[in-house]
């Protein structure tokens, strides 16, 4: 009869159309399948990846910022605050009407100390001191300083002793921004200060540090890298430098889930590490029936070295492969993608789960099992023949006799 051909071909084109079922993600083979116009690495992790993963740390500060040669000093500058101290002998004192200084100096029970009012170098580098005029400090050492006022004034009085003092080291300075409790400026003592110093000094992050990055500008340069890096590192804690700007930026780091997982979503980073077994276990595991343990991929871009290093280690074993053929000089940029797999089917997926730590803008896909799509296609089918025989049936029954 028409109609019965009618439902024939509606399940026809049900079973031809089953590829194109709706589904959490894509499967295995579709992934790995690749797109021609996408050059991308398929490395299955294996114990070498998971060595090569674990010793990986991300780039720090560039050379240029380490300052090996870089050694700090109290030469005083243009903006620098000081107050000149003159201790003279004699009964006729030159600065007589200067604020005095109650003790006398050691060497002499006799002097009388005055402390001229502070003054900013100028940007001539210079000072005004009364009865020798303008005298040109920037570039010395307050001692050097003190030295070249007492030279100047023994003319004029017996026995100077002059003592230079710093109020404020404008120029021997740096300033802290950002999401630190007290932004300001921050001066540089001899002791060499460091990026940790000076974030301490300007009251400390306002938040936890995995959530912080750390910008540094250092003349025309600028170089970001998370804190949680500096503290991992010490030779990333840099020595900072007059004129260096800090500034603390709020970056949380983030990963994605995907595909057949049972929560899809952004999730935020708690902690300074966290696994892909972690990561797998926020978003509540695989769907039931539809996600496919065996092929959870980690898809990141990888720096080029570090794509080298994974792809050399497991060569030999047939273990990495090119979703498509590689464009000459693939390895060559910067930057590579690469696609990781986990097989989560065997023991050993689970420790190397453990070990794989995540990374900011990580991407977890879980493929949709094959057996799933062959599954919707059965339903489908079991759907349309139900309604034939039922429509085939009730043919039969009021059909004439």
């Amino acid at each position: 009869m028409w109609w019965m051909r009618g439902i024939a071909l509606a399940v026809c084109a049900a079973v031809l159309s089953a590829c194109s079922l709706p589904s959490a993600g894509p499967t295995a083979t579709q992934i790995e399948r690749g797109d021609p116009s996408f050059d991308v690495f398929l490395v299955r992790i294996s114990p070498p990846v998971v060595r090569i993963l674990g010793h990986y740390q991300p780039h720090g500060f560039p050379p240029a910022f380490r300052l090996e040669t870089y050694r700090p000093t109290l030469t005083l500058q243009p903006g620098d605050v000081v107050s000149v101290s003159v201790y003279e002998t004699g009964s006729s004192p030159l600065f007589s009407g200067a604020v005095r200084s109650a003790p006398a100096t050691p060497a002499d029970t006799s002097a009388v100390g005055s402390t001229l009012p502070a003054q900013t170098i100028e940007q001539d580098g210079q000072i005004l001191v009364p009865f020798v005029g303008r005298v040109r400090i920037a570039g010395k050492t307050p001692s050097q300083a003190a030295d070249e006022i007492s030279r100047r004034l023994s003319t004029q009085t017996v026995r100077p002793e002059v003592i230079v003092s710093v109020a404020n080291y404008n120029a021997n300075a740096l300033t802290v921004g950002g999401e630190v409790n007290k932004a300001g400026v921050v001066p540089l003592t001899l002791k060499g200060e460091k990026l940790l110093d000076v974030i301490a000094y300007a009251g400390g992050p306002r938040f936890p540090a995995h959530q912080i990055d750390v910008r540094v500008i250092r003349g025309t340069t600028t170089a970001t890298i998370p804190l949680q890096h500096v503290l991992a590192n010490p030779s990333d804690n840099i020595v900072m430098k007059p004129s260096d700007a800090v500034v603390l930026v709020k970056n949380p780091k983030t990963f994605v889930v995907l595909g057949a997982a049972q929560k899809v979503s952004q999730y935020e980073m708690q902690t300074d590490r966290v696994t892909l077994a972690e990561g797998i276990a926020q978003a509540g595991g695989t769907l039931d029936n539809a996600g496919d343990l065996a092929a959870i991929y980690l898809l990141r871009s990888e720096p080029t070295a570090l794509a080298r290093a994974v792809v050399a280690s497991d060569e030999a074993g047939a273990d990495v492969s090119y979703v498509n053929t590689p464009e000459p000089g693939l390895l060559s940029s910067s930057q590579t993608r690469v696609m990781y797999r986990i097989d989560l089917t065997k023991a050993g997926g689970y420790f190397f789960a453990q070990n794989v730590s995540l990374r900011d803008k990580d991407i977890v896909l879980v493929a949709n099992a094959e057996s799933a799509q062959i599954q919707k296609v059965l339903t489908l089918l079991r759907g349309f023949t139900g309604m034939y025989f039922d429509v085939a049936k009730a043919g039969t029954m009021f059909a004439p006799q």
